[in-house]
């Protein structure tokens, strides 16, 4: 079996992301790769992990904790989706992708385990779950120390949340997927806190009260230690605290500066209940990175106590050296060309907010489309303030939204913003250059799919950094 084959293989089954239905309520699904995952020898088993859940910044939030216990020598496993470019991507070891070969050597050892899976009660398996169980085994035989391992939906029913990890981690909770994982803010944080484990510790960003809320009572269901973060001086109102049986935040964040010119750095201070870390610098743009960061710091600190060690040294090197694609990233100069995963009304709102905080700009244009299954009112109504948008078409992703869509809804929710449309991103970008002038900055965003196609048109175009990050094109 060669590459080509296995990735055919792995997609034959039912695969969300390209547009098949997600089951819900269903505890087969992780029963299903639980039996497979058995028959691999329970793989998992044989490493710590980290299990990150959240709605927005889970993927730099592992990035960032992988990075650190890199520096500090551990050996290390990262799996994320989804991918830019290649399903390699998806897992690595201290940062190299799982090669072509290696996949194609794994997938008929998976083949052959699933053929032994009694599953005549428990419905097919997905895509995600093979992958998912492919990760997993190949972390073992690469004799990984520590996994550091992102949820793909919600926490509570994810493959992923096979996982006995040494910590849990919740990013941000806003609306998203919300026909999966319910249609307010409690219901979507206690799909995620589902991560949580008996007697174990969890981390949390800042959320909104009725997120915390949810999660405060499932770690307090469980006996578990709950870690909060969140900006310098701001915290609930001491009544909701004491209502919620809830501790201050214990890790606060302050930014000290951050630059306009680029590379984009930011110099921000953490301060934790045993120490101060001033003057980290971070290479990701926006105040949520920094969020982002405390969250990975006291992860980290959560891990120490249990046995995987690391210094101050390898924190400032694994948070200065860090990249994750996709997030703000700069692909272009003169004008100003940047690339970004938001895909929900609440990113959108912080994206559009960092770009004009961290760059300094003349006009904003913006390059979009997004999947027909995300708050498509909302990320239009977060676009209201911005002087162009480009509508495109995403060829890669097959659930994204008909531009004559997109055309109506800005129509009737912001109708001051001039529209353009073009019918491919890679069209949408030569469009937007040529409107825009060389003070003025050009985001392509709504979607992951198209920040990857827009990377692989900016490399196309000579970006350096864009190219040297695109070790393959599967999609």
């Amino acid at each position: 079996m060669n590459y080509q084959e296995a990735l055919a293989y792995i997609y034959s089954f039912s695969n969300f992301e390209r547009g098949d239905t997600y089951t819900r309520d269903r505890n087969e699904n992780q029963e299903r790769i639980s039996r497979l995952l058995k028959q691999l020898g329970n793989p998992q088993q044989e490493y710590g992990s980290t299990l990150i859940a959240g709605t927005k910044g889970k993927g730099s939030t592992a990035a960032l904790i992988e990075s650190v216990l890199r520096h500090a020598d551990v050996r290390t496993g990262l799996y994320t989706q989804p991918d830019l470019h290649t399903f390699r991507e998806r897992m690595r070891i201290n940062s190299r992708l799982i090669s072509e070969e290696e996949v194609a050597a794994l997938v008929p050892e998976m083949m052959s385990a699933m053929e032994r899976v009694e599953q005549h009660d428990l419905g097919p398996f997905i895509s995600y779950e093979i992958g998912t169980a492919l990760a997993f085994l190949y972390f073992y035989r690469q004799h990984v120390q520590h996994a550091v391992v992102e949820v793909g939906i919600g926490g509570r029913l994810d493959a992923t949340n096979v996982l006995q990890p040494l910590v849990s981690v919740i990013t941000s909770i806003s609306f998203d997927h919300m026909n999966i994982l319910g249609d307010t803010l409690t219901k979507i944080a206690t799909e995620k806190a589902g991560i949580i484990k008996q007697g174990g510790i969890v981390v949390t960003s800042a959320q909104s009260p009725e997120a915390l809320l949810a999660i405060a009572t499932i770690a307090h269901q469980r006996t578990a230690r709950m870690i909060r973060v969140g900006p310098e001086g701001e915290d609930l109102a001491q009544a909701e605290v004491d209502a919620g049986h809830l501790s201050p935040v214990s890790y606060a964040y302050r930014l000290q500066e951050h630059s306009t010119d680029l590379p984009i750095q930011q110099r921000f201070t953490i301060k934790t209940p045993q120490h101060e870390y001033p003057d980290l610098l971070l290479p990701l743009a926006g105040l949520h990175q920094l969020e982002n960061a405390t969250v990975a710091l006291a992860a980290l600190d959560a891990l120490r106590e249990r046995g995987i060690d690391w210094n101050e040294q390898a924190l400032r090197a694994g948070f200065s050296t860090v990249h994750w694609p996709a997030r703000i990233e700069v692909v272009g100069s003169d004008p100003t060309i940047v690339v970004d995963g938001a895909h929900n009304a609440d990113s959108m709102q912080k994206l559009i907010q960092a770009l004009r905080t961290s760059f300094t700009l003349h006009r904003l244009l913006v390059v979009l489309n997004i999947n027909r299954d995300k708050d498509m009112v909302g990320i239009v109504k977060a676009l209201a303030d911005v002087d162009i948008v480009i509508l495109t078409h995403m060829k890669s992703s097959p659930r994204a939204v008909a531009i004559e869509t997109l055309q109506e809804l800005f129509a009737t929710h912001a109708p001051s913003v001039q529209i353009f449309s073009a019918g491919q991103s890679e069209q949408a970008m030569d469009l937007a250059l040529d409107l825009a002038d060389h003070n003025d900055l050009i985001c392509a965003t709504g979607s992951l799919y198209l920040a990857g196609e827009v990377l692989r048109w900016a490399a196309a175009h000579g970006d350096a950094t864009a190219a040297s990050e695109i070790e393959g094109i599967d999609h």
